[in-house]
């Protein structure tokens, strides 16, 4: 996370070189596609509008900033032969600043996520108190202050090895240690209360799912699984770096890098591929903009305003439909 493996003159051929950049290309444009698809889902579909689902739009526009800031500086990192930063040191600064802050945004979000989903399915009847959309703004707001500040830190403290091992710690072992209690106990309250419960919310009666929110935790778990594959080999190279100061061969680095950028671009994938209601809501979105791009390439301009109300009147139902439930 403090990239400070980053700096390795080592040579790579001009094939590897294409290799990586391509790589890394390809995960951009999948990861800034896939989180927008996210956003859009987010705010023009009712049924997605959970408490939950603000922390995975925050962790959307995270990714998004990764694509389009970290990765290609990145990419023009490599296809400098790996001299941009002696080049430039300020832009290492910059650069080096922003990761931090969007990898520490990124698994905070995920440790909200986990704590949430702990919430409300070891204590229901609590949940929609404890847990409201205002408290899920305020603690999206602190995580992205916090994190600024942790960035910030970076340039401004003397002894880089206690700031590696502090991010280290309190910004992946800690928070690994949350996400798997959370998800140790919610699967051990699930073998006590699987079946569906009456709340009384507001004087009205509620039917609250247990097995829905079983699924979805599963399909966040599988998210946060993500995280952790993706992330853990940069976590254990700024690991290793702080312990004996090596630095390891570039391929290896890039290696890692490859990895935790790549986290950006899954996350939308396992929401379509899991959850049902971003299923309709994906599928709903490439509809609409398919039935857009048909009748502005095949209609004319007597016809247009009548296509346009038709386009409206497709779209409006489609985010008024209920969408299915995970």
């Amino acid at each position: 996370m403090a990239n400070q493996t980053v700096n390795t003159p080592d040579k790579i051929d001009g094939t590897r070189i294409a290799l990586s950049c391509t790589f890394v290309v390809l995960i951009m444009v999948f990861a800034v596609v896939g989180n927008i698809l996210v956003i859009l889902a987010f705010k023009y579909f009712r049924r997605l509008r959970r408490v939950t689902n603000y922390f995975v739009v925050s962790l959307a526009i995270t990714d998004i900033l990764v694509a389009v800031i970290s990765m290609p500086v990145w990419v023009a990192f490599i296809l400098s032969g790996r001299q941009l930063f002696f080049r430039n040191p300020l832009l290492q600064r910059v650069w080096t600043g922003t990761d931090i802050m969007v990898s520490v945004a990124s698994i905070w979000h995920l440790t909200c996520v986990s704590i949430d989903r702990y919430l409300c399915i070891t204590g229901p009847l609590y949940y929609h108190v404890r847990m409201t959309s205002k408290r899920a703004v305020v603690i999206i707001s602190a995580i992205w202050v916090s994190s600024i500040v942790v960035a910030a830190l970076g340039p401004t403290l003397w002894d880089k090895d206690i700031y590696t091992l502090m991010l280290v710690l309190l910004n992946y072992a800690f928070p690994m240690i949350i996400i798997l209690f959370a998800y140790i106990s919610i699967f051990k309250a699930a073998r006590y209360q699987a079946k569906q419960i009456d709340l009384k919310i507001n004087g009205q009666s509620r039917r609250f799912s247990l097995t829905v929110e079983l699924k979805a935790a599963k399909t966040l778990g599988v998210v946060i699984g993500a995280f952790i594959v993706c992330w853990s080999p940069f976590f254990a190279l700024n690991l290793r770096y702080y312990i004996c100061h090596c630095t390891p061969p570039a391929l290896i680095v890039s290696m890692a890098k490859w990895m935790h950028y790549g986290n950006s671009m899954l996350n939308p994938l396992i929401y379509g591929l899991l959850n049902k209601d971003f299923r309709f809501a994906f599928k709903k979105l490439f509809t609409d903009l398919r039935l857009l791009s048909f009748l502005n390439s095949h209609g004319n301009i007597r016809n247009s305003d009548r296509s346009m109300q038709s386009v409206r009147s497709v779209i409006r139902m489609g985010k008024d439909q209920e969408c299915t439930n995970v």
